[in-house]
């Protein structure tokens, strides 16, 4: 049997502006952003709740819902060297527990098949390309 990965939590700004360059599998309860780091490694994970999930108290109750799912999840579903960032949506903290496990499962094997077949989303480089104008001088 395989040791399971360890987990690493992502803490600077830097490492979450990272991962939103990556791929991402959206669910009623969670938005899931993923992107490949290394091939081999430790699994990043970091977690955020937004002002629009609501007050204080409920960003921190997704959080906290977010980690233990991460937790039991990531080291089965997830790959080595890539990191996780789970974005709370407003449903997230009043999410039935087995309906928030379903949605951050189903997520993390989409993540994981888009990773590994190399459908993720290129990274963004550079400035918008802007269309032309239609209008005449």
């Amino acid at each position: 049997m395989t040791p399971l990965p360890t987990l690493q939590r992502l803490t600077k700004r830097a490492q979450f502006l990272f991962v939103r360059q990556g791929a991402r599998a959206s669910r009623p309860a969670v938005l899931i952003e993923a992107r490949r780091r290394d091939d081999t490694g430790p699994i990043g994970v970091g977690f955020t709740a937004s002002r629009k999930v609501g007050s204080a108290v409920l960003r921190n109750r997704a959080k906290r819902r977010l980690r233990e799912a991460a937790k039991r999840l990531i080291p089965e579903y997830g790959l080595a060297g890539v990191d996780y960032v789970l974005v709370a949506r407003q449903h997230t903290p009043e999410a039935p527990w087995a309906a928030l496990l379903d949605d951050v499962q189903n997520a993390l094997i989409r993540l994981r098949a888009d990773l590994e077949s190399g459908r993720g989303r290129a990274p963004r480089t550079g400035a918008k390309s802007r269309s032309p104008s239609t209008e005449s001088d």
